[in-house]
């Protein structure tokens, strides 16, 4: 669960601003969406609203640059160049900082980073405690310690001297112990796993990588996605995998297919995704020796009663969404994932998100966690989101992002909030110049 998330000097973020998910005294509806971490409460739902520009996306954009540092371990694939707030040039001069706050296996981490370019001046990791926080390491520059205590581990200066050469500026001492010492530490490796493995993010680019082996090895997610496109009346039947023994020596050198194959061959039994130029989704996995193909075909029925296979290009934006959203829906039902999706709405119809997040609210299994940026007002219903898991994103006049929650208001259990907040009683809604004053 994502506890808290604090950025500073980031895109549109000028001083450190908080988003969290913490649940408000004010509010008390929807009392099952409050999930239990160690002494805190994190609520699993929540809704991001603003304007154009309002720095929503921006958000996103930090904690995936987060996550894509402590998974890849090092500044250097990651584009930094325009990543500083831009409207006061005091800032270019200052680091840029991330921190994190989750819980994980019965524990509550806290994560912070400050970086200046290509180096990591400042790195943290801590246990957050109601009272005291205790760190379990610290990293200034090259300068770096770990508690003994927390680890379970000695740490002699020998350690500490080869990790300070070894850990180089633009290096995560998190991603770099978390692979190299997996068993020797075990919290650090717990709080790498949780950015790796449970925070998945979704941007509006995104598409449906894993779907074709999730639906050939769990019969429980086939069996939602059975249920859950039906519903929605989106024309297809079932979606079915189609399974296919590679012939490698007919494979062309170097080409997308190729390098699946080779990752395939060393993790077996774990999908890796290819999309080809007709918008085929596939994965390619080493099962029994052998490389396989398995691609997602949707069925259809014709009115005859026969069914008929449709290439997944050939369905409409929004049912490809859908499709997409399918191990969304599995996870934060089923398993204790973290999803965080830019433009939830984008190419849906209304409508069909609206029911996508009743079902969400309503359900009783949900164990995972979903925060999502979105314009759709439709959403702004008390039926389906406390007044606390409604956030707004507005600018200040330095042009700077702020956030805040809806419960920051004082609102009835019963008042029309999409009405209010279209009618600019909360803000996070663009200003509209007179037009005739512009001479439109």
């Amino acid at each position: 669960m994502l506890l808290r998330l604090s950025v500073q000097n980031f895109h549109s973020f000028k001083e450190e601003v908080e988003f969290n998910t913490f649940p408000s005294s004010k509010s008390h509806n929807h009392e099952s969406h409050k999930v239990a971490c160690g002494f805190a409460t994190a609520l699993r739902l929540s809704a991001i609203y603003g304007a154009n520009g309002a720095g929503k996306s921006a958000l996103i954009e930090s904690i995936q640059f987060l996550k894509t540092l402590v998974k890849d371990g090092n500044l250097n694939g990651l584009r930094r160049d325009g990543l500083k707030f831009q409207f006061d040039v005091a800032y270019q001069a200052q680091p840029t900082a991330i921190a994190v706050e989750f819980y994980k296996d019965g524990v509550v981490y806290y994560y912070h980073i400050e970086f200046e370019s290509a180096k990591i001046l400042f790195e943290e990791l801590l246990l957050s405690k109601k009272t005291t926080d205790i760190w379990i390491f610290k990293r200034i520059d090259n300068k770096i310690e770990i508690n003994e205590a927390e680890v379970g581990k000695k740490v002699t200066p020998e350690f500490i001297d080869a990790l300070s050469r070894l850990v180089r500026p633009e290096m995560s001492l998190l991603s770099f112990l978390g692979k190299s010492y997996p068993e020797e530490f075990a919290k650090i490796t717990s709080a790498y796993h949780w950015f790796v493995k449970e925070l998945q993010i979704l941007l509006p680019n995104a598409f449906a990588k894993y779907i074709p082996h999730l639906l050939d090895t769990k019969p429980d997610f086939q069996h939602m996605a059975s249920q859950l496109l039906p519903k929605m009346n989106t024309g297809i039947t079932r979606l079915e995998v189609k399974k296919e023994t590679i012939q490698e020596d007919s494979v062309k050198p170097d080409s997308e297919l190729s390098q699946a194959i080779l990752k395939a061959k060393a993790f077996p039994g774990m999908p890796f995704p290819i999309r080809s130029v007709l918008g085929e989704v596939a994965n390619v996995v080493f099962e029994n020796d052998v490389a396989v193909k398995k691609t997602l075909i949707p069925i259809h029925k014709c009115s005859t009663g026969k069914e008929m296979e449709l290439p997944l290009v050939l369905e409409s934006d929004g049912t490809k969404r859908l499709i997409e959203y399918m191990p969304l829906l599995y996870s934060t039902t089923y398993e204790n994932s973290v999803y965080i999706v830019d433009e939830i709405e984008r190419s849906m119809h209304p409508v069909m998100i609206k029911q996508l997040m009743k079902d969400l609210s309503a359900s009783d299994k949900a164990k995972g966690q979903l925060i999502f940026t979105t314009h759709e007002s439709g959403l702004l219903d008390q039926d389906i989101f406390r007044p606390d898991e409604i956030w707004f994103a507005q600018k200040d006049v330095e042009q700077a992002t702020q956030l805040y929650s809806l419960s920051d208001f004082n609102i009835h259990r019963t008042a029309n909030i999409e009405n209010g907040y279209l009618n600019g009683r909360y803000g996070g809604i663009p200003f509209m110049s007179n037009l005739e004053a512009l001479h439109w």
